[in-house]
């Protein structure tokens, strides 16, 4: 009889183990609209790296970079690359409050609209609208306190950072250099090396040997 419930306690032990989640690295992006690098990363290493692993990962995008706001935001926002970039980082800010049970392919294919055309830091919602996110729920946050609370909330978690170079790359919360700098040349390489075996890096890296042969 003792024996019978060892085994069971055994089966079960062995069944939990085969139902543990996989580890899903929390991957969070701090930017500014306007930022010639911010620009380059997004569009030519972030989106590629969601496309491929947007099921391995959690996204999490903050356009703030080396901003700063002037009496707690109650005279707005002082900005590295101007006014029109504190302008684009709080449409895009507001965009992304509005979608944030979407996708993080979503989310990034909306961002990496307005990166490319800087519609948001020129006053348009032209990439919110094609996103299929109502202008009216952005343009309600744009002229209340929200958008402000958004910014000053991406200002703290970017304090904590205090990033030296924008575009930064935190995994799990925490700065790495190492993984900051090898981001910035190919944030799937990068990603993959915390992952490690999943199949996605696996057609990845097969892909690049190929590509090296040839």
């Amino acid at each position: 009889m003792v024996y019978v419930v060892y085994i069971v306690l055994l089966f079960v032990l062995v069944a939990n183990a085969t139902n543990i989640a996989p580890y899903k690295p929390y991957v969070s992006v701090y930017y500014e609209s306007k930022c010639p690098d911010s620009r380059a990363f997004i569009l030519h290493q972030l989106q590629p790296a969601i496309k491929l692993l947007h099921k391995r990962i959690t996204l999490n995008l903050i356009p703030f970079g080396k901003a700063r706001s002037i009496n707690n935001g109650y005279d707005g926002f002082e900005c590295q690359h101007g006014p029109a970039e504190c302008l684009g980082n709080v449409v895009q800010e507001c965009a992304l409050d509005v979608i944030k049970e979407r996708t993080d392919l979503e989310k990034t294919a909306y961002v990496a609209c307005e990166m490319k055309s800087l519609a948001g830091a020129q006053g348009s919602l032209e990439c919110v609208e094609k996103a299929n996110i109502p202008s009216n729920s952005v343009i309600e946050c744009l002229s209340s306190d929200k958008g402000t609370s958004l910014q000053l909330h991406s200002e703290y978690l970017t304090k904590i950072v205090s990033p030296q170079f924008v575009p930064t790359v935190t995994i799990d919360g925490m700065f790495n250099q190492q993984i900051q700098d090898s981001s910035q040349e190919d944030l799937i390489d990068t990603l993959c090396s915390i992952l490690q075996e999943t199949k996605e890096c696996a057609q990845y890296h097969n892909l690049m040997a190929m590509k090296y042969i040839l």
